[in-house]
């Protein structure tokens, strides 16, 4: 059994990955929780949540000893893992002392609001030497994953480009006064919170570093906030090709997505459908035969932040067992972070911007 701590009662997603961990009771108690707000172990609800997820947590953790001292929680409730499900803002501090207990982690993303608060969280995992997983669940997904071995495998050839569209619910439907646009706490819209998702598509499915950033982000919804909800950027990777990427808060229903993700080399495309949906197109040697193929995957339907968020929490604690890393370590989010750093930089300035 594994010891669970809840790190932060008032996030978007606390109560879906709260119903994920409940779904292993042989594997993983929930022994403690934690917030620096004394009203948020009486509330038990985010005061904004994803539509799809349970509004509040269930009455019985009522009964589960609640902290408003972190330290004082790690001494008392000796947790193995902690669910970090706090703002930006305090993610990297939060995420330290827990390190530094000894603790190991799942992160909801991005876990930092830029590269180099995150790199401070970071150190702290690696001298630490324990596990933190990072919420950038489509790594679990199959149809991503058997994306990332045809890519591996050589079928698409010399990587040309990629293209990553993803809308999503307006800022009016997820009420503009929700903690998520928030500049200070969150530290950027659409990119920080549902953009970060591609970024690290990107990076993991090209197996290359982006190393140029140029984008555009407006505020041009009804709702007016003090963060962008659309941003277009383009990216340059080390090998020369070129990707795209368009984010927007733009679809007026609750819970809605649209979109894809494509990666094209110079002997096939692969292009990849929100609902999961794999089109393969690609030529031999020879470039005299195309083939197609195309796979649908259909998720099950469970409790809780979905079947990703299961595989997620199953893989940190066969991590922890086999003292290996996660599928989607915090490094990871690290990473894509660096990219948001040069995207918000350019379209601030309107310069093309290095990637640090």
């Amino acid at each position: 059994m594994f010891r669970v701590a809840i790190i932060g009662l008032e996030h978007y997603h606390v109560t879906g990955w709260v119903e994920s961990l409940e779904q292993f009771p042989d594997r993983i108690e929930i022994v403690a929780l934690y917030d620096p707000d004394p009203g948020a172990g009486e509330r038990l609800a985010p005061p904004y949540h994803d539509p799809v997820l349970s509004p509040a947590l269930s009455d019985h953790y009522r009964s589960v000893p609640f902290f408003t001292d972190l330290q004082q929680l790690i001494q008392q409730a000796k947790p193995d893992i902690a669910l970090v499900t706090v703002p930006n803002i305090d993610a990297p501090a939060v995420i330290a002392t827990l390190a530094g207990a000894g603790v190991h982690m799942i992160i909801d993303k991005p876990g930092g609001r830029t590269a180099a608060e995150a790199m401070l969280a970071l150190e702290a995992i690696r001298s630490a030497n324990v596990r933190a997983a990072v919420g950038l669940n489509r790594r679990y997904g199959r149809a991503w994953q058997e994306a990332r071995a045809s890519i591996a495998a050589g079928r698409l050839g010399q990587l040309m480009t990629t293209e990553a569209i993803f809308t999503t619910s307006t800022v009016k439907v997820r009420n503009p006064r929700n903690p998520l646009f928030n500049p200070e706490t969150m530290g950027g819209g659409i990119l920080h919170w549902l953009g970060v998702h591609d970024l690290d598509l990107m990076l993991w499915l090209t197996g290359e570093p982006i190393v140029e950033v140029q984008a555009m982000a407006g505020t041009l919804g009804e709702a007016k906030i003090d963060v962008e909800d659309v941003l277009s950027m383009s990216v340059r990777y080390a090998s020369g090709a070129i990707g795209t990427g368009h984010h927007a808060f733009v679809i007026p229903k609750a819970g809605a997505n649209e979109g894809y993700f494509a990666v094209r080399g110079h002997k096939g495309s692969l292009r990849i459908e929100s609902n999961g949906t794999v089109t393969l197109t690609s030529t031999g040697d020879a470039h005299d035969v195309i083939t197609k193929e195309t796979r649908s995957y259909e998720m099950m339907k469970v409790p809780g932040y979905g079947p990703l968020a299961l595989a997620a929490i199953d893989d940190l604690m066969a991590a922890i067992e086999e003292e290996r890393e996660p599928l989607a370590p915090y490094a990871v989010a690290v990473e894509a972070l660096k990219v948001i750093d040069a995207a918000y930089e350019s379209a601030r300035t309107g310069r093309r911007v290095r990637v640090q």
